[in-house]
C-alpha cells in the first residue's frame, strides 16, 4: 500500500514530468510570445512594434533554455525544471539573443522581398519568378538551420559564426531528420492559420504546445547531438564534468 503513495513510483514520476513539461511551456511563452500577444490588445502600433523587438531578443534564449531543460529534466530526470531553464537562459543569453534577432530580421526581409517578387510576377515580369524562387530557397535554408540551431547552442559553447555553420552542416547531412523537424513546425503553422479566428480560445492551450513539441523534437535531435559530442577521458569525478546527456 505504501508503494502506491511513494513519490518515486512510476505514476507520480509521470505526473511530475507532465507538470514540468507544461511549466516549461509556460516559461517559454512568457519570454517568447506573451509580450507581443499582450501588446496587440493595446491597439498601439508603436507599443506592438517594441514588443516584437523585445520578443525577437528573448525568444532565442528561451528556446535554448526550453530544449536544455526539457532534455535534462524530463528526458534524463535530472535537477529541477525552473532551475535548469534559467541556468541555460542566463548562460546562453548573449549568443542566443543575437541569433534570434538575426533570424527575425532575415524573416522580416524575406517576407518583404517575397511579396515584392510575387507582385512583379503577377505583373508578368519573369524576373519576379526568379527572385521568388531565390527568396524561397533562402527561407528553406534558414528554416532547416533554425530547427537545429538552438538545440546545438543548448549543448555546445560556440560563437555565432560557428553555430550557424554547424547548424547548416548538420541540417544538410541529416536531411530526413531536418525535413521531419520542419514538417512539425509547418503542420503547427497551418493549423494555427486554419484556426486563427479562434485564437482567443486556443490561447488557453498554447502553453501545452511548446514543451510537448520540444519533447517530440528531442527524440529526433538527441541521437545526432550525441554523435557530435566527444566523451571525456576519465570519470565525472576526475574531469569535473557531468555528462548527463550521455545517459
Amino acid at each position: 500500500m505504501s508503494r502506491i503513495f511513494d513519490p518515486e513510483n512510476g505514476f507520480f514520476t509521470l505526473i511530475n514530468k507532465i507538470i514540468d513539461t507544461f511549466w516549461l511551456g509556460v516559461l517559454w511563452c512568457v519570454f517568447g510570445i506573451a509580450i507581443p500577444y499582450a501588446a496587440s490588445f493595446t491597439g498601439n502600433n508603436t507599443i506592438f512594434l517594441i514588443a516584437c523587438v523585445i520578443a525577437a531578443v528573448l525568444i532565442g534564449p528561451s528556446s535554448t533554455a526550453l530544449y536544455y531543460a526539457m532534455v535534462k529534466v524530463i528526458r534524463r530526470s535530472r535537477s529541477y525544471a525552473t532551475r535548469e531553464f534559467f541556468h541555460s537562459f542566463r548562460d546562453n543569453f548573449g549568443i542566443a539573443a543575437i541569433t534570434s534577432v538575426v533570424y527575425s530580421l532575415f524573416a522580416f526581409l524575406m517576407s518583404v522581398d517575397i511579396r515584392y517578387a510575387n507582385a512583379l510576377a503577377n505583373e508578368g515580369n519573369s524576373f519576379g519568378n526568379v527572385m521568388f524562387a531565390i527568396f524561397v530557397a533562402g527561407c528553406v535554408f534558414a528554416g532547416v538551420s533554425l530547427v537545429w540551431i538552438f538545440p546545438l547552442l543548448s549543448r555546445f559553447t560556440v560563437k555565432f559564426g560557428g553555430l550557424l555553420r554547424n547548424a547548416l552542416l548538420i541540417a544538410t547531412k541529416h536531411l530526413v531528420r531536418s525535413f521531419i523537424l520542419v514538417l512539425i513546425y509547418a503542420v503547427i503553422g497551418v493549423l494555427a492559420w486554419a484556426f486563427r479566428y479562434y485564437l482567443m480560445v486556443l490561447a488557453l492551450f498554447v502553453p501545452v504546445l511548446p514543451g510537448t513539441v520540444c519533447l517530440l523534437r528531442s527524440f529526433i535531435i538527441e541521437p545526432v547531438l550525441k554523435k557530435y559530442t566527444e566523451a571525456s577521458e576519465g570519470t565525472p569525478e576526475e574531469t569535473g564534468r557531468d555528462e548527463w546527456y550521455r545517459e
